[in-house]
Order: structure tokens, then sequence, then C-alpha cells
């Protein structure tokens, strides 16, 4: 049985113009979720709410077995070390004495309040600038800042609200390195990106909320079934028909044959399949141009996603039409 320390149960929160939801998922015990979804979807309003920010919505909320409606519901937030973006510009102090009021919040025991602070300053690059005013500080370091206050207080869930942004690739990539780090160390790991190519490879379960903030699809990334998209460059002439078969025969789709650019573009469900691909051009002699990765985005998600309603609905059509058939099939035979 799954251990899920985050539920929410036909959620609906409703505004002036329009609404978000209804939102039926669950977070499991020491994976990573993502929620993923356009500009307005509802990303932010979620995880508002499993903090308690946003308290009236209809439906049910649960973080570790705690009710967002019920009085003691506050005492869910100290198994989650939450990040989102800050704004510091009004906060005349430097780093440290800063970070040593939020440990105090936190409840970190002043035994190891330095040395927690340290570190972490030390691992966002920001020690030489421990003395600086905070509002003074640049969008990105104050991101890093932002990050420090939820990695020192280490709970067993982190929620994230773009974590990854106004960092630079370098950082969002240690980023990432950490979020794998606390995974396996155990942490269950929530969050919402703009940068879903970077990330994609992280994620064990996806939530995908649609523009008028409706849940599209929960699941795993088997069950989304999104591929990795490469753009593939001959330097001369290839035998596309050829390359193609062999591909399908891998279960790596074809989708586009450029005969100006010499060019095709396919795609994988694992890293590991491009060795196909270049097991059968080193086979074949085919010299290779470049390959270029496409990035994922929200349009190649939200496609994923169409093409799986498409298939159901076709089979659905299908399943219906065996069933007609074999209605009619068994009135002929009462009828003779």
């Amino acid at each position: 049985m799954k251990d899920y320390v985050i539920e929410f149960k036909n959620y609906e929160k409703k505004f002036k113009k329009g609404k978000i939801g209804p939102l039926d998922f669950n977070i499991e015990k020491g994976k990573i979720t993502a929620i993923l979804g356009s500009s307005g979807s509802g990303k932010s309003v979620a995880i508002k709410t499993m903090i308690g920010a946003i308290s009236k919505f209809s439906g049910e909320v649960k973080v570790c077995g705690y009710s967002k409606k019920k009085r003691n519901a506050h005492l869910a937030n100290k198994f989650i070390s939450f990040y989102t973006q800050m704004d510091f510009s009004l906060y005349e102090m430097n780093v440290v004495t800063y970070l040593k009021n939020m440990s105090i919040v936190l409840g970190i025991k002043s035994s190891q309040r330095d040395e927690i602070i340290d570190y972490w300053l030390e691992f966002f690059d920001l020690k030489k600038d421990k003395d600086k005013q905070i509002k003074n500080f640049s969008w990105g370091m104050q991101n890093r800042l932002s990050l420090i206050i939820c990695a020192m207080k280490n709970s067993d869930i982190f929620v994230l609200d773009e974590p990854g942004a106004n960092l630079d690739s370098a950082w969002r990539n240690k980023l990432k390195n950490l979020l794998i780090d606390y995974k396996k160390k155990g942490k269950t790991i929530l969050f919402t990106s703009h940068n879903i190519d970077e990330v994609n490879d992280l994620i064990d379960y996806y939530v995908i909320l649609g523009e008028n903030g409706n849940q599209m699809f929960k699941g795993s990334k088997e069950e989304l079934d999104l591929y990795s998209k490469y753009k593939l460059y001959f330097c001369e002439d290839f035998d596309y028909e050829g390359l193609k078969t062999f591909l399908n025969s891998k279960n790596i789709k074809v989708f586009k044959h450029d005969k100006i650019e010499n060019s095709i573009v396919f795609a994988t469900r694992s890293t590991k399949e491009i060795n196909w691909v270049f097991l059968y051009l080193i086979k074949e002699t085919s010299p290779v141009q470049n390959l270029v990765r496409l990035p994922i985005n929200m349009n190649s998600i939200y496609k994923a996603i169409e093409g799986k309603d498409t298939i159901k609905k076709v089979e659905t059509k299908d399943s219906n039409k065996v069933e007609k058939e074999r209605f009619l099939n068994k009135k002929e035979i009462v009828k003779n």
C-alpha cells in the first residue's frame, strides 16, 4: 500500500473570474512530484493551500494526516520545508543576522545554529556576502537566500514553488543535484517549474493543470508516455525509409524528415535508446553532422496528453462497437 503524505480530494478554489479545480491527486512519500501547467493554471494556488496560505476552498486537503480545514491544520507545517520567491528590498539587516533570526523561527537548536548557517552560506556561495545588507541583493542572490531558509529547516517534505526562477543554468544544475540527494535520503519533494526540460528526468509523478485550472493528468512518467525528442543532421543523403523502419522496430518514433537540410526528428523514452540510432548509423556508415536535443515544454506535454485522450476515445469507440455487435448477435440468436 502506498504511503501518501499530501492528499487532494475534489478540491476547488473559486475566484471572481473562474476557478481552480476540481483537483484529485496524492503525493507519495519519498517520491518527486511536479505540478506543471501554463501561467495562471493554478500551480501556486495548490501549493499555497498545502501550506495554509489559502484556507477557504471546497473539497478536502490533507498534509501528513492533518486536514487543512481543521483548527490544528498549522501543525502539518512542521513537516514541510517551503520555498517561494521572496522580496527582501525592505529588510535592513545583513545576511547572518537575518538567518539567525529565521533559525529561531524555524526552531533550530542554538548549539547547531552557526554550523548550519555557515554550511548553507558556503553551499549557495553567499558566505563572502554575509555582512552585506540583503535589501541590496540581486534577484538571483535573493532566491538563493530563500533556498537557504528552506534548506535550513530540513523537513521530511520539500515544497518548492518555481525554485529555479532567476537562477542561471549552473545554479539550477546545482539545485537539481541537491534534490537528487534529498530523494536518496527519503525526502518527499513537490515542486512547480517553468524549466521543465531541465528537471524532467527527476520527476516520478506528474500533476498537469490546464489553462482554465482543470486537472488534465495525474500519474507516472510511464503513464504520461512522454518522449524526449532529438534532431539528427546528416552530412549527405541517407536512407530515410531504412532508418525509419529500424527505429520503429526499436519503439523509437520518427516524426519529421527534412530533405533540404538532411535531417530527421525522432523521439525516445530514455537516453539509452539513442544507442540504437548510433548502432544503425555505424553499420550503414552514414556520416552525422550534429545531434540536437529538442526541449520539453508545456506544449509537448499537452500534446502527449491529447494523444492519450485520442487513443482512449478510439478505444472506447471500438469497445462500444464490439459491445453493440455482441448485443445484435445475441438478439439474432434469440430470434432464430
